[in-house]
């Protein structure tokens, strides 16, 4: 949500690389047809290290990821070359692994080594300029019924990544 395209669709990537940055106060009401500009009083003039992004985190399906139009991957990778001009570290969490390979859905403990989601990280990393190390493949909870500890791990694994992603940029902003 919010990297659509087309007239009127989503959030515009003026408007994601201020929010980058930090200009973006809370309450913002995003608009699809015109960006914040400097005069807005919702534009953040002087963000703080609190205010900026620490961490890009791009959500995206295993099983339908190939299918994603090159104006829409084009719109990630706009974002994604701010996020890295910025120094800001940026990861994807590569969801519906258990769909994009029937393998990994007998035995998620295969996620790793599956050649169907290696595939698909490589075409991930490809297409957007991610590193592999930088793609978090995980199951997501739709049909369970009760806690499923293979799944945990991975979304645990995907998370502890995130934090200690942002946690670093956070503390090389405190450097400077």
């Amino acid at each position: 949500m919010g990297y659509e395209v087309g007239e009127s669709a989503g959030i515009l990537s003026e408007d994601l690389i201020s929010a980058l940055e930090g200009h973006i106060k809370d309450n913002y009401k995003f608009n699809s047809r015109s960006s914040l500009l400097k005069s807005d009083p919702y534009y953040n003039p002087n963000p703080t290290v609190s205010d900026k992004i620490h961490c890009v985190v791009n959500v995206l399906p295993a099983d339908k990821f190939i299918f994603m139009t090159d104006d829409l991957i084009n719109k990630l990778r706009s974002v994604r070359n701010k996020a890295s001009d910025l120094g800001i570290p940026q990861v994807v969490v590569m969801t519906m692994v258990d769909k994009a390979c029937p393998e990994v859905n007998c035995d998620l403990q295969i996620v790793y080594r599956s050649k169907k989601i290696l595939k698909n990280m490589q075409e991930c990393s490809n297409r957007l300029g991610v590193p592999m190390n930088c793609i978090l493949p995980v199951k997501n909870y739709h049909e369970e019924i009760s806690v499923d500890m293979k799944m945990d791990l991975l979304i645990l694994t995907a998370l502890a990544q995130i934090v200690h992603f942002a946690d670093d940029y956070a503390a090389s902003l405190y450097e400077h």
